[in-house]
């Protein structure tokens, strides 16, 4: 990111909220009171974990289309239960069981997609609007001190063999490109950009300052009406300035990690060093109130580098539909679970940006998922999803044990086959996205409603 973007970025914004003000309008539609509720206490971060090939839902002997009861959903005696058993591969987790809720009876599309489950996992199932983490990134109510990072999108492993098969999107056909170097995405958060802004905090001058010289620069080579509309302009944006200076806090220090070491970011050796090296960007930009949402694909579907700490005889998607063996099959899934329980301790060593005495981790939602929910019969029924971390204590997540909760009973889509622990009604899955944003204070923006009984303050 250069100097000049995010200074574009800056002005884009106040253009917006100048042009609100003048009109008499709400800045960024948010009226007062909704500015003060978020100028104090704490702020919500959240950040989309994305594993490709499954999770291994269904056994190793189980049937054509699944049955549900592999390496993956916790065992329980009920439907919405904290006494419950992890599997094999969410076992890799239980370190961070009390802060987490996992969820059943969720499906994907059509439920039969295949590989193309990467085109819809975090977005409606006719694949027309923006992914949920553009979304939240663009609303106010989520927004981090820095504008040019909305919504952060990290791909250790996606597309480095020439295929674009990401999971996030701007619109309908905008597809979003991951930075794929955790050297890159180090300077892109925390060089030019960033710099400017921390330098600004430090001189006590407003966020909006670069952008604001910029305008006043244009002004003099203005005159008549030209001048004057834009003076009414500038008018508005001090008078905006001026209200911010009343309701934002003044931010936290930023304590930046070191960059990362540069490794061929394509090189199965180098696989696990690449990859801890992007969650540790992640965390540090999500603890310098640089941006509060983020997402974390590991890899494109169908994925062909291998893990090393598993085989070097056959690659992960050949290790999801069960060629290499059970020590392999479960091993590269476990391999993936870990990752995030790697990151959840990323989470845990930072203060967090807004509340003094916290960890990052009590103030943020961490959700797990992939576009598949098993990689053998490629199928995308009662598909794994965790949602773990403190989450500002909004998650319903038990009290100490964590929380397992088969959501089946919301149930608006029916599936041909089912399986025999859910059956054959399933809760579509981008009403959890509809959830997560109405838990961020956002209007749900995908078809069908919240699922009740996640979070706090939703249902």
């Amino acid at each position: 990111m250069t100097h000049l973007y995010a200074r574009r970025v800056f002005l884009r914004n106040l253009a917006v909220a100048a042009s609100a003000a003048s009109l008499g309008l709400p800045l960024f539609g948010c009226g007062g009171p909704r500015m003060s509720a978020l100028a104090g206490g704490a702020k919500l971060k959240v950040v989309f974990f994305v594993v490709p090939d499954g999770l291994a839902v269904d056994s190793w002997t189980g049937n054509s289309f699944g049955d549900g009861q592999g390496l993956w959903h916790p065992t329980a005696n009920s439907g919405d239960s904290t006494d419950f058993e992890l599997r094999d591969v969410s076992a890799e987790l239980t370190a961070y069981r009390a802060k987490s809720l996992y969820l059943r009876g969720l499906m994907l599309g059509e439920g039969n997609s295949g590989h193309n489950g990467w085109n819809v996992v975090l977005r409606d199932r006719e694949a027309k609007l923006p992914s949920i983490d553009v979304i939240l990134g663009l609303d106010p109510a989520m927004t981090g001190s820095n504008l040019t990072f909305r919504s952060l999108f990290s791909g250790p492993h996606a597309g480095i063999d020439g295929s674009p098969w990401f999971v996030s999107w701007s619109g309908a056909n905008a597809i979003r490109t991951p930075e794929r170097d955790p050297v890159l995405l180090h300077e892109a958060v925390f060089g030019l950009a960033s710099r400017d802004v921390r330098a600004a905090r430090s001189r006590g001058k407003h966020i909006f300052e670069p952008a604001l010289a910029d305008i006043r620069e244009l002004r003099q080579r203005l005159s008549g009406a030209q001048k004057q509309k834009l003076d009414t302009q500038l008018d508005s944006i001090e008078q905006v300035m001026a209200d911010m200076e009343g309701e934002l806090p003044a931010p936290g220090e930023c304590s930046v990690g070191t960059a990362p070491e540069t490794h061929p970011i394509a090189s199965a050796e180098f696989r696990t060093r690449v990859q801890a090296a992007h969650e540790r960007v992640v965390a540090n930009a999500l603890a310098c109130g640089v941006t509060r949402v983020a997402t974390i694909q590991i890899a494109r579907s169908a994925e062909q580098l291998n893990i090393l700490d598993v085989t070097s005889a056959k690659n992960p998607h050949d290790c999801a539909h069960r060629y290499a063996g059970s020590q392999e099959w479960s091993g590269t899934r476990k391999w993936y679970a870990r990752r995030a329980k790697l990151f959840m301790d990323e989470l845990a060593r930072y203060d967090d940006p807004d509340v003094s005495g916290d960890k990052l981790i009590d103030h943020t939602l961490v959700v797990v998922t992939s576009e598949m929910a098993d990689g053998a019969p490629e199928h995308q029924i009662d598909m794994p999803l965790l949602l773990m971390g403190g989450a500002s204590g909004l998650l319903r997540n038990g009290a100490g044990n964590g929380r397992c909760f088969n959501i089946a009973p919301q149930a608006d889509r029916d599936h041909h086959t089912g399986n025999p622990v859910i059956g054959k009604r399933f809760v579509d899955m981008p009403r959890i996205w509809n959830t997560v944003a109405a838990a961020c204070g956002i209007e749900p923006p995908y078809p069908g409603g919240v699922v009740t009984g996640i979070f706090n303050n939703v249902g």
